[in-house]
């Protein structure tokens, strides 16, 4: 979590919450279900104008974890598999941060220890406000991956 206030949103059988620090503006969830994600809108997220399935959907999806869902009757917030045993995945996106899936322990610069779950979408172009932590400023300095495979 990004330390900022953290918005939620309910419908019936589901309550989503937006971390507008961890946002990488991909736009996943807007191209996935335009009529619950609208950011033209003051209630940007509305879970009721779609299934719960529909939404869970789109929140899987999204790349860097700042949307996650609890549905009704769980004590906690969805997060990606992190058992004990499954592999954490890195994947370098085209143009964009390193997408981290599965649980692991960052150092920050001072050495503190920052714990990881889930989704993370960590800065390759080091642009960023809120290091180690992608804030989608790669879009605005125009950075370009480099190398054959697009790392």
């Amino acid at each position: 979590m990004s330390g900022k206030r953290i918005q939620t949103y309910a419908a019936a059988g589901i309550q989503v919450t937006f971390d507008p620090g961890v946002c990488i503006h991909s736009a996943v969830c807007l191209n996935a279900l335009p009529a619950v994600f609208d950011v033209r809108r003051k209630r940007w997220v509305r879970p009721e104008a779609a299934t719960v399935a529909e939404v869970v959907a789109a929140i899987d999806r999204c790349p860097s974890g700042a949307l996650q869902y609890v549905l009704e009757g769980q004590a906690e917030a969805r997060e990606a598999a992190t058992d004990e045993g499954v592999a954490t995945t890195l994947q370098a996106s085209t143009d964009g941060p390193l997408l981290v899936q599965g649980s692991f322990r960052l150092l920050d610069r001072d050495g503190s220890e920052i714990e990881c779950a889930g989704r993370t979408a960590l800065c390759r172009c080091g642009a960023t406000a809120i290091q180690p932590f992608c804030d989608g400023s790669h879009r605005r300095v125009g950075f370009r991956s480099k190398g054959p495979s697009g790392a």
